[in-house]
């Protein structure tokens, strides 16, 4: 008979992953709208995909140095957001459109940011403030994107 050892993730450890996942998908956001943006926009893109890249690494440092693996953006979540951004894109290629989505996108990701600091119940401070880190990150972002409106 086989038994399989069933670990249940630190609360900590839920955190990361989400903060890893969601800095993740913030990079492929900008990735798929990226060479649809002029100049100006293109420039305020990479700076905030920079600022994602490096969430995801301090992320994916404290998963590593707790022992577990990062779980990224999953395959099916992934193509699925990139088809439906280049869907809009081929309709209305804009800066006010490309900022549009933008902030669509951010502003879920803040609401599930600030469910997942509101649920955090560790004491790990590391964890927590990385997470309010990801909350700010976002919210400058919004804001950054509403002068391209």
């Amino acid at each position: 008979m086989l038994f399989t050892e069933v670990t249940e993730m630190l609360p900590e450890m839920e955190l990361f992953q989400y903060i890893y996942k969601t800095a993740d998908m913030g990079c492929q956001g900008i990735d798929t709208v990226e060479e649809h943006a002029e100049k100006r926009l293109r420039e305020e893109l990479r700076r905030e995909r920079q600022e994602y890249r490096t969430i995801r690494d301090e992320a994916d440092g404290y998963i590593r140095q707790r022992g577990d693996t990062p779980a990224g953006v999953g395959t099916m979540a992934r193509v699925s957001a990139e088809w439906m951004s280049k869907g809009q894109l081929a309709m209305d290629d804009s800066r006010g459109k490309i900022a549009e989505m933008m902030i669509q996108g951010t502003t879920t990701g803040i609401v599930k940011t600030i469910r997942h600091l509101n649920d955090y119940q560790g004491d790990d401070g590391d964890a927590r403030r990385l997470g309010e880190r990801l909350l700010d990150t976002q919210e400058q972002n919004v804001e950054r994107m509403k002068a391209y409106l």
